[in-house]
């Protein structure tokens, strides 16, 4: 029910803000024209050259408004936007405007385009002006609506143990989102309520109260699974009489598991879920995953042809490693990196096995006498993994995502480890960034769970971001 509410003020607040930057382009002109007339002529034509008309500049929308979702959606503007204080969505906009404003100006550079900076400059600033306005606007009407209690939802809470309570007084941080507790009704015979909200009666009593109060929503608080049993009757009234019903299934086993309702048909479906299942946001990333690898593909062709040769002049043996390793939930694949170690290394590597420098499963050493000298680099600059943009072409691997174990270190994992594998496999994770070889097993593991527990692509893009100096600096390779 927040959550419907929140998304609907998400997408308004998102479609108002990209019509404020529309508007924001002739309020941004004719003031450029206006500081043409309020400094001298010799100034005005040294710091900005005479302006087109008007319509010549709406093709910058083409760059304005996609560069405007991009930024907001990678930063969180609207991620619980409802709830965030004014003077942090103010600090956020602000913030979006500057990188905007970048993004904006690198993108003319490369189109070889210079349009007026002071106008690009005013409609950056005007977008500001009228979108933390209308932040302003709505949280006064918000305030407004729910000091004179104008079209608030009457929500009545069956259920009036701890548990009831609980939800109860979660519900009053929403009264300025238009919900009110009515009150409670006992299903159990406890009569304990709140100082503010009164205990209406038992659960018997329902039909009258339901027929003496406004109810919009019926909030059924079910503690154990005979509860719905005895919520038969009031079900099938509340159906009778149009009023939304909604229950709170306190039975089902607390966990990190996300849970959500879907269908099948007509048949309800409840999903429980410890992986990332925001179907948009996984095709956004996928999206990236291909155009990103497609590209780097392309511009580094040249530099792996190089490390290719580099490779057959320096030592014997195929130019790519091929080796199966297991991606989205134990899917066995063909990872490509350059070779960087000598041929037949994994049929050696049972007699250095013992110098292993990593607990757990996995074999990491500082010097192992396999790696050639010219590997070495490859793998100090983390260069022989760029074979593996192809695998995130062809959907195996992802950009970013927990390393592509062997199968035979995934035997060795517990029960929770094994939830690694609820994600694509990634060239670069948190693992990566964090210092790599100079964490132990755990850790590592530990990094992974917690991408995954918190996954979005603000932190994909994070990872990207610090991934750059670690590469370059070889921090953590072995």
């Amino acid at each position: 029910m927040i959550q419907q509410r929140a998304k609907i003020y998400t997408i308004l607040s998102y479609a108002m803000d990209s019509a404020w930057m529309i508007a924001a382009l002739p309020l941004a002109y004719y003031s450029r024209l206006v500081f043409n007339d309020l400094v001298p002529v010799e100034v005005a034509a040294h710091l900005n050259p005479s302006l087109y008309p008007l319509p010549r500049y709406f093709w910058l929308l083409a760059l304005f408004l996609p560069g405007w979702t991009l930024v907001s959606w990678t930063l969180g503007i609207y991620r619980s936007l409802p709830k965030v204080p004014l003077v942090r969505q103010t600090l956020r906009i602000a913030r979006g405007e500057l990188i905007l404003g970048f993004l904006v100006g690198f993108a003319l550079f490369f189109l070889k385009q210079d349009p007026s900076r002071l106008l690009l400059l005013l409609w950056i600033f005007f977008h500001f002006l009228l979108v933390v306005g209308s932040r302003c606007l709505f949280g006064f009407a918000i305030n407004l609506r729910w000091k004179n209690g104008w079209n608030y939802r009457s929500i009545l809470i069956v259920g009036s143990d701890e548990r009831a309570r609980e939800i109860g007084r979660v519900l009053e941080k929403y009264e300025t989102w238009g919900y009110k507790v009515l009150g409670y009704v006992s299903a159990n015979g406890a009569a304990g309520g709140e100082k503010r909200v009164p205990v209406l009666g038992h659960i018997q009593d329902l039909p009258e109260i339901m027929e003496d109060h406004p109810i919009d929503e019926i909030l059924f608080i079910g503690s154990s699974r005979r509860d719905l049993e005895s919520f038969d009757e009031v079900f099938r009234l509340s159906e009778e009489l149009g009023i939304k019903t909604r229950l709170v299934a306190t039975f089902f086993p607390q966990s990190i598991s996300r849970i959500s309702l879907d269908f099948l048909d007509q048949w309800p479906l409840i999903t429980f879920s410890s992986a990332p299942d925001h179907e948009v946001a996984l095709l956004v990333k996928r999206i990236l995953d291909v155009v990103l690898s497609a590209l780097l593909l392309l511009i580094l062709a040249p530099w792996m042809l190089l490390i290719a040769a580099l490779i057959k002049l320096t030592s014997d043996g195929p130019v790519l490693y091929r080796q199966v390793r297991l991606g989205l939930y134990g899917r066995k694949f063909v990872l490509y990196k350059f070779r960087s170690m000598v041929a037949g290394a994994e049929d050696i590597l049972w007699e250095i096995k013992h110098l292993n420098e990593m607990a757990g499963p996995v074999f990491k050493m500082r010097n192992d006498p396999r790696v050639t000298p010219f590997g070495r680099f490859l793998r100090k600059s983390s260069l022989d993994e760029l074979p593996q943009f192809y695998n995130v072409l062809k959907g195996e691997m992802s950009l970013v995502g927990p390393r592509a174990p062997l199968p035979e270190e995934v035997r060795e994992y517990t029960r929770k480890q094994r939830r690694r594998l609820s994600v694509k496999p990634g060239i670069t994770c948190l693992w990566q960034v964090s210092g790599r070889n100079e964490i132990d097993f755990n850790e590592w593991m530990a990094l992974d769970l917690n991408y995954i527990d918190h996954w979005c692509l603000a932190l994909d893009l994070k990872i990207l971001l610090k991934t750059l100096p670690v590469v370059v600096l070889g921090k953590g390779a072995r």
